[in-house]
């Protein structure tokens, strides 16, 4: 096994307690809570038309506020969640967005100060006891979850939930935008850790991933069915496959899983969260990534569950040394499991986040490109050496080197100069099948004018929508489809742009889907801030 290489940037109490007086942050990171909570939803000022079938609001998620008193975050993952939404409707739009009022939030606002453990910085709870950090000296406590859930928001049945990589999970109201009630699912399911991306089945059925910190079952997936009246979310899910840890003391980090229409797909990265640090952060006042640690020399597992068996395939998928934080798309054909990423080489840009270095260069060096991985779901009568990649038109490399070991290398379809992250493809009709276009994002990456994607698979044809110049940043592009759809990219792309200067003003695209033309712009007033967010979702309801 190989020596772990530790995040470049080591804690020491003093350093993470970053004090400034927050002119130092980049425009676009500066927001407090007065600039995020608006009163009221503004009215954006149309350029363009807007579609007239298209009715219903765009809630977005991310770290927005990183500053309280004279506390502030240094990690792009440390900022307190900001909820958006675009209302659309009768070619109008509106927006609005407010600070979630999460108790850990609250608990900093009412302090005039950050507290607690986050991804990039930790700041010591004044009124935490000092022997709750002499105890875990001698027997190690895994940290409070925060309940900042700054990562994604999304709809289970007629609800909208916001979601971190934590176990807790925020309910949103959809009009106030604000929490309506709070789940902690270690307090239902064994489970440390989740994910902010559930997967959902054409029934309803929700399926969800979290880790363990028993190497046993380190890596585990959750069914569960939509929450029903005011039932907390999964709380009567069931953990329907476990799967161990190649390592004892550590967990390969995961941000999101792939699914396709029989198995689930994990990836097992060689880029970890270190047990034991973990559970010793508040008495070494470090932060999570200091917890978290790179193989560089191993490789990649792929796992692969049946959906209905909870059992993991008998082989065994390796792939290169790598980095995914988001799968596109999985589907299966001719005996084999594709699996499409957005793939890195290392996970260089989970460091490279950090507001200091964004404020000099807001590329944090993501050098994502489309891999297809193909697994072949038999090995039946192949020779050691063989290739057991069959996949017709296929040029994805599987070798059999062992028994039931396969060596997979990807394809990179669209070559390794095109880069970009936070995929989309049109999810409810394709989701687990075999899918032709997905959308994307040059956000954060070396690209000076930041782009909107669709690629075509099919055709391998790239089209493109540019940012007006080098001070706005692309967000995650979510697709619509046309209610009345008959092709898989009719609808509209939706896309929020954020400004990272003052005297510009941030807004929404909307582009045709299968064109990728423009159609409309809505633009909110220049003295507005928006701040990046990472993910949200599209409800044809009105709010």
């Amino acid at each position: 096994m190989s020596t772990p290489e530790e995040s470049d940037t080591k804690a020491d109490g003093g350093r993470h307690a970053n004090k400034t007086d927050g002119h130092s942050l980049p425009y676009v990171f500066s927001m407090e809570e007065s600039d995020a909570s608006l009163q009221e939803p503004i009215d954006a000022k149309i350029n363009g038309k807007v579609p007239d079938w298209l009715k219903g609001s765009l809630y977005r998620n991310g770290s927005g506020v990183y500053k309280i008193g004279d506390t502030v975050g240094r990690h792009l993952f440390d900022g307190f969640a900001v909820i958006h939404r675009w209302t659309i409707q009768d070619g109008r739009v509106t927006y609005l967005s407010t600070a979630l009022d999460s108790d850990h939030f609250n608990k900093c606002f009412a302090a005039n100060r950050i507290i607690g453990v986050s991804f990039g910085s930790y700041f010591p709870d004044p009124c935490k006891s000092i022997f709750r950090r002499f105890f875990s000296h001698f027997l190690p406590l895994q940290p409070e979850s925060s309940d900042n859930t700054a990562v994604n928001i999304v709809q289970l049945g007629d609800r909208l939930f916001a979601m971190t990589e934590t176990t807790m999970i925020n309910e949103v109201n959809p009009k106030t935008m604000k929490c309506d009630g709070k789940v902690n699912l270690k307090d239902y399911l064994a489970l440390h850790m989740g994910t902010a991306h559930p997967h959902f089945e054409k029934d309803g059925t929700v399926l969800y991933y979290g880790t363990n910190f028993d190497y046993k079952k380190a890596y585990n997936i959750v069914r569960a069915t939509p929450p029903q009246d005011n039932r907390a979310p999964l709380v009567d899910g069931k953990i329907i496959a476990s799967i161990p840890s190649r390592w004892k003391t550590k967990i390969g980090y995961n941000h999101s899983f792939g699914m396709s229409e029989n198995f689930i797909i994990v990836l097992e990265l060689p880029f970890v969260i270190n047990v034991w640090k973990l559970l010793t952060v508040e008495m070494k006042m470090r932060a999570v990534v200091d917890t978290m640690e790179t193989f560089p020399d191993e490789k990649i597992l792929l796992h692969v569950v049946d959906k209905m068996t909870g059992h993991r395939l008998p082989i065994i998928y390796q792939a290169p040394h790598g980095f995914v934080f988001h799968f596109i798309n999985c589907f299966e054909e001719e005996n084999h499991l594709v699996v499409d990423v957005c793939l890195l080489s290392d996970a260089a840009a989970m460091k490279n986040l950090y507001l200091e270095s964004l404020a000099h260069d807001m590329s944090s060096g993501n050098q994502a490109n489309f891999a297809r991985f193909v697994l072949p779901l038999s090995n039946d009568g192949a020779q050691i050496g063989d290739d057991v990649n069959h996949l017709t038109g296929s040029q994805a490399k599987a070798i059999l080197t062992g028994k039931s070991i396969v060596d997979v290398d990807a394809e990179r379809i669209f070559g390794t100069n095109l880069h970009f992250d936070l995929p989309r493809i049109n999810y409810e009709s394709f989701n687990g099948l075999k899918y032709r276009y997905v959308y994307g994002s040059t956000s954060l990456t070396k690209d000076p004018i930041r782009k909107i994607l669709k690629l075509d698979i099919a055709t391998k044809r790239v089209q493109h929508w540019s940012c007006p110049d080098e001070n706005y940043e692309a967000g995650e592009p979510v697709f619509v489809p046309h209610p009345d759809a008959t092709d898989e990219d009719e609808g509209v792309v939706l896309c929020p742009v954020v400004s990272t200067v003052s005297d510009n003003q941030s807004f929404l695209v909307i582009l045709d889907a299968s064109t990728f033309q423009e159609l409309a712009t809505a633009s909110i007033p220049v003295d507005v801030k928006m701040n990046i967010t990472f993910h949200g979702n599209f409800t044809f309801k009105v709010f």
